[in-house]
């Protein structure tokens, strides 16, 4: 199964809901912006013309409004900030639903190593810089059968910035199996996305696959889906266009994913697409494009394989 990163779709979904609300509601349907818009639309309607569609009402909309799709440069500030990772208990239909404490215990561990390189490579686009906050905050939320939806996600946002005085953070949120997110369905491929709050929070959302994580995650349950959403949120925190999508050109929405590879210590090891290596490695990310080859889909491999900055 191809696997993708939805944030473009999501993106251009919620410029829909502010230009065209007569397109998109503002108040998002439950079983996701794709039951009213097909995903593979949404993704690229930052680049469709106005004869892509024949769906009442877009293909005028596209006539007149260039949905915004950002360049090779960012045009606005990097993140900086903390990263704080919230443990979700859902009460749905069936029982209760989280990810195990060892299992997010290890996600955050990871998170921790992989801040220095995605901070490197992110330094391509502007200053930036994160912290892995070490402790997750607890939240429980209660669903009607087993899903949600984006909306209610972006408002568990707000609540637990409000609840816990956060300002300046990025709150990342792991989704277990057997709850489903119907704007990012893991079971269409989906890892996961990242967005801004209504009050300005920037968040990540990330699909777990499995349990018994290690920081190799040779079963590759999160670290590919981590490592891509927190590069992509420091360089694009706004969610809107403003600055590039940093990991999508090497994958896995373009081609075959390049992972970086990397020693226990952090040590720049070789980027390759092979899963697992040929070599002993510590840990691994998405790779990161060069701000030259940002627009291209799939990138060239030399804007994807090499040591940071």
């Amino acid at each position: 199964m191809d696997r993708v990163c939805v944030t473009r779709a999501i993106k251009n979904a919620k410029y829909l809901q502010r230009v065209a609300p007569e397109l998109l509601p503002q108040n998002e349907p439950a079983d996701g912006f794709a039951s009213l818009f097909p995903r593979e639309l949404l993704a690229k309607l930052h680049l469709a013309g106005p004869g892509a569609t024949k769906i009442r009402g877009l293909s005028k909309l596209l006539a007149k409004e260039k949905v915004p799709k950002g360049g090779t440069r960012a045009s606005a500030p990097l993140f900086s900030g903390p990263l704080q990772f919230v443990n979700v208990t859902f009460n749905a239909s069936g029982g209760n639903f989280a990810v195990p404490a060892p299992d997010l215990a290890t996600v955050i561990r990871f998170s921790g190593l992989v801040a220095k390189p995605i901070t490197r490579y992110a330094s391509q686009y502007g200053p930036n810089s994160f912290a892995v906050v070490g402790n997750a905050i607890p939240l429980s939320v209660s669903l009607a059968g087993n899903k949600y939806n984006d909306q209610s996600l972006a408002g568990w946002v707000d609540q637990v910035a409000n609840q816990n005085g956060l300002s300046g953070v990025c709150l990342a949120f792991l989704n277990p199996q057997g709850v489903l997110n119907t704007d990012a369905d893991a079971s269409r491929g989906v890892l996961g996305y990242h967005g801004l709050s209504p009050s300005g929070v920037p968040y990540i959302f990330v699909n777990v696959t499995g349990s018994g994580f290690t920081l190799q995650d040779l079963q590759d349950h999160y670290a590919l889906a981590v490592s891509h959403e927190i590069a992509e949120m420091v360089v694009d925190p706004r969610a809107d266009g403003s600055n590039p999508e940093v990991c999508d050109g090497c994958g896995p929405n373009c081609e075959p994913v390049l992972r970086d590879y990397f020693g226990g210590a952090g040590a720049y090891l070789k980027t390759s697409a092979a899963f697992p290596p040929p070599f002993e490695f510590g840990f691994y990310i998405n790779a990161i494009v060069k701000p030259s080859a940002a627009t291209q889909c799939p990138a060239p491999d030399s804007a994807c394989a090499y040591a940071p900055p």
